[in-house]
């Protein structure tokens, strides 16, 4: 992105400070080398613009690039993310009522590969709700979440464990938590390392980390990749994250286990290993285990195939 872009769009964000955005390697793989899928994505409220989104040619990681610092994020979850995805701070009633019920339904899938009491963290928890469940059944619990409205609703409103905090600024003591709940927040995090190296240090031996995120695009993919999902994941690098980290996924799915508001989301649980499984790490990768660029750009000129035979919403949430 050269200036006049980079200003276009702190301009549509109504950003007074200048934030220069910088080139990042792959954050799987580590990686320099990326093929560049998309120059203009969405910036929702059907604004397009530029804000490159690149495949790292080694793993197939999808992202963008370049990228900015952590205080840009930083303001731009604390308020403007909400005002245009939603258009208020106030958390709408259908919003609320649809935490409370995929918390339901998370913890009843869950509750066959969990202790009857334990601890868990939610990172990116919005307002906390999905906490409910497992509160009612005396789990000890925390969450964390950048945008601050909805994160002192929580705290406030409903009385919950929630913080208003950036994920990688979470304090969480080693081996302490059970299960570590990511749902369709693992694209948005600044540092995905980082969070990860915090959930790595912080789950017991055998604990359970659950990540959600967007599937295939449901509708054209020019609405697909959009300014507030900073990385995107297939099946094969949402378990390689895991894998680098010490998490030995044992179920992946598509399945809707959260209930049917979140079409087309990949599920996937891991167990905590350690060495056992991150050792495994680099060698996955150069024996297969990878998305490949030539296979996302034809799923993507497929899913732009099918739109236009048959056009249906897309995924912008």
């Amino acid at each position: 992105m050269n200036i006049k872009e980079v200003k276009k769009y702190l301009n549509y964000l109504k950003f007074k400070k200048f934030y220069k955005p910088k080139i990042k390697p792959c954050e799987l793989c580590g990686s320099k080398n990326t093929k560049l899928l998309r120059r203009k994505i969405s910036w929702n409220n059907n604004k397009f613009g530029i804000l490159p989104v690149h495949c790292c040619t080694n793993c197939g990681f999808v992202f963008q690039n370049p990228r900015f610092n952590k205080e840009f994020y930083f303001n731009y979850y604390k308020k403007t993310y909400r005002d245009i995805t939603l258009k208020t701070q106030i958390p709408p009633k259908i919003y609320l009522k649809d935490q409370k019920k995929r918390g339901e339904k998370l913890f009843k899938f869950l509750k066959q590969y969990l202790p009857k009491k334990g601890s868990m963290l939610d990172v990116g928890c919005s307002i906390g709700l999905m906490m409910k469940p497992f509160l009612k059944k005396k789990w000890k619990c925390q969450g964390n979440d950048p945008i601050k409205s909805y994160a002192e609703w929580g705290k406030n409103k409903y009385k919950l464990p929630v913080k208003w905090i950036q994920s990688e600024d979470m304090i969480i003591k080693n081996n302490s938590l059970d299960l570590i709940i990511i749902m369709g927040s693992i694209e948005h995090v600044v540092d995905l390392n980082l969070v990860m190296k915090k959930c790595e240090k912080g789950i017991k031996k055998n604990g359970i980390l659950v990540l959600e995120s967007r599937g295939d695009p449901l509708g054209h993919t020019k609405g697909f990749f959009n300014q507030s999902h900073h990385r995107y994941f297939f099946e094969n690098t949402l378990q390689l994250i895991m894998i680098k980290y010490g998490f030995e996924p044992f179920l992946t799915t598509k399945y809707p286990i959260t209930g049917p508001t979140r079409e087309n989301t990949i599920f996937c649980l891991g167990r905590y290993k350690g060495k056992s499984v991150s050792k495994n790490f680099k060698k996955l990768i150069t024996y297969g285990k990878k998305e490949t660029c030539s296979d996302i750009e034809y799923k993507l000129k497929y899913h732009d195939y099918l739109s236009k035979i048959n056009p249906g919403k897309l995924l912008l949430r």
